[in-house]
């Protein structure tokens, strides 16, 4: 054989191998199961306690995996279910590392919030089915990994969620961003959309006993009927604690009737949410050149140390509420009136004022603090940074704004559900979510500086 041809031999070789470890640069996995159960259970969500009557559409378990070429590895898993408790998120993440290897630092869980969905108890059928469901997402999403490009932007979605506690002055969403991640294999072909917003999906009320993803199931239909329904989909959660599609929450958890709180109204907000991802998809530009890094920590977060009223007092005022709630129920008068509504509104309130006192009063003196699980993951120019448990939008956006990055986004209802977490600002006003609240007016800061902290740790 020739020198000329032996040299041109070794130049295609070299141009194989070159093309080979550029097509392996980023891999991409998706993965999906369904947790619908097969009976029917006590419903989660609101103060209730019916149980569901039958299916309106499924809920999902669905995996996304990342790797990148040093193979660092996230897995973003969002799951159909109002919260994902601490027993039931170690126990996911326990078989996840034993059937895939990736380590529970880079495992995101976190739940849709779905209050269409079951409640879901320790130690029942159910809560075992959900694991090895959620389990059997994730092992689909890292055995079907192919190598792929990924790209992340945002726009804004301004008539789909509202802050349901300003709603007489226009309830106007303080962080109406949606953040798109786009996932294409190495030649550009539509594999996988996940987006990320604030806002409760519990557009159907209290009595409704049907199984539903809510709002999202139409967001994620309306995506695939434009782009195909082999292009997975997936939601997840985002700083919502007092975002909602438009009323109030004292008014959803006592049953007053409500009109748009009907399959009509979410499929309309659902498709609100198609249209915007629609319109920023073809901005979104991908590619395999994407760094993936992860953390973790466990931070001290401060509880309230003070609480507005004693038990005696929050026990006088629900009484003095109950009877004026059976003095008007009384009076043909007042059936169906904003007067009736609002007295329903006053013993809930009340009611919920007293839990929170107890609460307070019981707890340890000497406990000042609650650990709190966050994690964040840096795929390229954009960070994701978590939280378990209820953020206010307000808090939310403070975090993205104090970020070194300027594709910042907040993940909401992580591992291990820690309940609302308000504002400083809207203590003044107390109500739903800052009475139920075990934190107080500083944690909003903690809160904001130890999300930063962590997300220093995944900048170069």
């Amino acid at each position: 054989m020739n020198k000329f041809l032996i040299n041109i031999i070794l130049f295609v070789s070299l141009l194989m191998i070159q093309a080979s470890c550029t097509e392996s640069s980023l891999k991409v996995g998706m993965g999906e199961t369904v947790i619908t159960p097969a009976e029917n259970l006590q419903m989660a969500g609101f103060a209730r306690s019916q149980v569901s009557t039958g299916v309106h559409d499924d809920l999902h378990a669905r995996s996304l995996v990342i790797e990148d070429d040093s193979n660092n590895v996230v897995l973003f898993m969002t799951v159909s279910l109002v919260s994902i408790s601490d027993p039931m998120a170690e126990s996911i993440r326990k078989g996840i590392e034993e059937k895939t290897g990736i380590q529970s630092e880079g495992i995101v869980i976190t739940a849709t919030h779905t209050h269409a969905g079951p409640r879901v108890k320790k130690d029942s059928a159910y809560f075992d089915f959900v694991i090895e469901k959620c389990v059997e997402s994730a092992v689909i999403a890292w055995e079907t990994r192919v190598p792929g490009r990924i790209g992340i932007e945002s726009g804004e979605v301004f008539e789909l969620g509202k802050n349901r506690r300003r709603l007489l002055y226009g309830g106007l969403h303080p962080d109406p961003e949606v953040a798109v991640i786009k996932i294409e294999d190495k030649k550009g072909k539509l594999l996988g959309i996940a987006f990320n917003y604030g806002c409760h999906p519990s557009g159907l009320d209290w009595q409704n006993t049907l199984i539903s993803e809510d709002w999202p199931y139409f967001a994620i239909k309306g995506i695939k009927d434009r782009v195909g329904d082999h292009v997975w989909v997936a939601y997840y959660q985002g700083a919502e604690g007092n975002i909602n599609v438009g009323y109030t929450a004292e008014l959803s958890a006592v049953g007053a009737e409500m009109p748009i709180r009907n399959y009509w109204y979410i499929e309309k907000k659902g498709n609100q949410m198609a249209e915007a991802i629609l319109k920023i998809l073809p901005t979104i530009s991908t590619n395999d050149n994407q760094i993936v890094k992860t953390a973790r920590a466990h931070f001290e977060y401060p509880l309230r140390d003070s609480y507005p009223v004693t038990v005696r007092e929050a026990e006088k005022s629900l009484s003095e509420a109950k009877t004026k709630l059976e003095t008007l129920k009384n009076k043909p008068e007042f059936l169906h009136t904003r007067t009736l509504d609002n007295a329903y509104v006053d013993v809930f309130s009340e009611n919920q004022k007293l839990n929170g006192a107890k609460r307070f009063y019981n707890r340890d003196p000497d406990v000042k603090t609650i650990t709190v699980e966050q994690q964040v993951v840096r795929i390229g120019d954009a960070v994701f940074v978590t939280f378990p448990g209820e953020l206010f939008a307000e808090i939310g956006l403070r975090i993205k704004n104090s970020s070194p990055y300027d594709k910042t986004f907040v993940i909401g209802l992580t591992a291990g559900g820690r309940g609302y977490l308000p504002a400083a600002s809207e203590f003044i006003d107390g109500d739903y979510e800052v009475n139920g609240s075990i934190y107080g007016m500083q944690t909003e800061e903690a809160c904001v500086n130890f999300s930063i902290e962590l997300i220093g740790k995944v900048v170069e």
